[in-house]
């Protein structure tokens, strides 16, 4: 069987062109319209923000981000905020490199706490060996203008050199 090729003619195409044109409508615009699933709201603590926030937290701790990282935690609700600043700064200037895996392990939103099981890797600035810590971190979250932060962490000696 021999193929022709079919000459289409004018005519033929602008009558296509409606059908197109509904085609790509219909297409396009379901993906405009708002999504019917409900955002979460910032103001409940769940699972999802916890996550968030530990991840931000490793991500700053990797990075050496002083900035990000304080910026996690409400130094001002934070019971010896101040010295917890300092530490971190001390943390932070005598390490080189930190690597570090968080596990969570609970979250309680009643009380909005965090208990995460830590791995940290630190190469200090001054040629010692590495050191790891492992060890269970509690965190306390505080709803901050209209974001999560920690106002507490225990044990805070899991963020200081041996």
């Amino acid at each position: 069987m021999a193929l022709k090729a079919v000459s289409v003619h004018r005519g033929a195409k602008t009558a296509l062109m409606p059908v197109l044109l509904v085609f790509l409508f219909g297409t396009l615009l379901p993906a405009q319209t708002p999504s019917q699933n409900p955002q979460p709201q910032q103001n409940v603590f769940d699972d999802h923000a916890a996550s968030r926030m530990l991840l931000q937290l490793s991500e700053a701790l990797q990075g050496h981000s002083r900035k990000q990282l304080l910026a996690l935690f409400d130094l001002g609700k934070m019971k010896d905020g101040t010295l917890f600043r300092q530490q971190i700064d001390s943390f932070l200037s005598q390490t080189e490199s930190i690597r570090i895996h968080m596990n969570l392990i609970e979250v309680v939103a009643e009380s909005a706490t965090v208990t995460v099981d830590a791995e940290m890797e630190i190469e200090p600035r001054n040629g010692s060996p590495a050191a790891r810590r492992n060890d269970r971190l509690i965190f306390t979250v505080v709803n901050a203008e209209k974001t999560w932060k920690f106002s507490d962490l225990q044990p805070r000696s899991f963020f200081s050199l041996p």
